[in-house]
C-alpha cells in the first residue's frame, strides 16, 4: 500500500496548482502510481508529470513546483518501499462495497490505465505467453478487463460471449451490460495480481541480463 498522509499531502499540492477536477483524485493517483511502480523500466518524470494533470501541463508558479516535486518524491518512495517489501496489494476489500468505494474503484482503474499506458508495448508484448505456447495472453486479458470496466465497453473482454451465455440464461432479454460489467468486477483484484506477477517476472529477467552483461 502506499502511504495515506503521502498521497494526501499529494492532492494538497495538486490542488494548489489547478481545480480538483483537472487533476487525477487520491484513488487516480493510487492507481497511477502501481501501475508506474511495477512497470520494470525506469520512465522518467518528465514522461509522466502531466498524466497527474489529466495529460496537461499547466504554468505552475517555482513555489508549486517545489512542493509537487516534494509531494510526489514521498508518494514514489513510498510505493517503491511497499513493492519492494511485497505489500503492493491490490486496495480494495470487495467484500463491503459502497457507492463510494465503488467509484474509487473506478478511479484507481482508470489511473492505473494512464500508467499501463506510458509503456504499453511492453504490456501488450505477450512474451510469456509466446514462450509458453498459450492461446490465451492472461497480460492482456488482465488489462482488457481493467479497461472494461473503465470505458464500459464490454467488446474488451475476451470471454464476452460466455459472459453472456452465463449470466443471461435465466434472463429474458439476456444479461445486461450492467450484469456483465458487475460479474466481471470481482476477477479486478486478480487481473491486477496477474500484472504484478508479470511485470517482477520480467524485471528478474532484466536484472539477470544486466548482470550478466556488466560481468563480461
Amino acid at each position: 500500500m502506499i502511504d495515506n498522509k503521502a498521497l494526501d499531502a499529494l492532492v494538497f499540492s495538486l490542488n494548489e496548482c489547478v481545480l480538483p477536477e483537472l487533476h487525477l483524485n487520491k484513488a487516480g493517483l493510487t492507481g497511477f502510481f502501481y501501475a508506474l511502480t511495477i512497470t520494470p523500466c525506469i520512465i522518467d518524470p518528465s514522461e509522466w508529470m502531466a498524466e497527474l494533470f489529466l495529460g496537461d501541463r499547466p504554468d505552475l508558479s517555482g513555489r508549486q513546483v517545489k512542493r509537487l516535486k516534494k509531494a510526489v518524491v514521498a508518494v514514489v518512495k513510498s510505493a517503491n518501499k511497499s513493492m519492494l517489501a511485497d505489500k503492493l496489494e491490490f486496495p480494495y476489500d470487495f467484500s463491503e462495497i459502497d457507492e463510494e468505494t465503488m467509484a474509487d474503484i473506478w478511479h484507481w482503474c482508470y489511473g492505473f490505465l494512464r500508467g499501463i499506458n506510458l509503456r504499453w508495448s511492453f504490456w501488450q508484448s505477450g512474451i510469456i505467453a509466446k514462450e509458453t505456447g498459450q492461446c490465451y495472453d492472461l497480460v492482456k486479458g488482465s488489462i482488457n478487463i481493467i479497461t472494461a470496466l473503465v470505458t464500459e465497453d464490454l467488446s474488451y473482454l475476451d470471454n464476452l460471449e460466455q459472459l453472456k451465455s452465463r449470466i443471461g440464461g435465466n434472463i429474458e432479454g439476456g444479461a445486461s451490460d450492467e450484469r456483465i460489467l458487475a460479474a466481471v468486477l470481482p476477477t479486478l483484484p486478480e487481473a491486477y495480481q496477474c500484472l504484478r506477477i508479470f511485470a517482477a517476472t520480467m524485471s528478474k529477467r532484466l536484472q539477470a541480463h544486466q548482470s550478466v552483461k556488466a560481468s563480461s
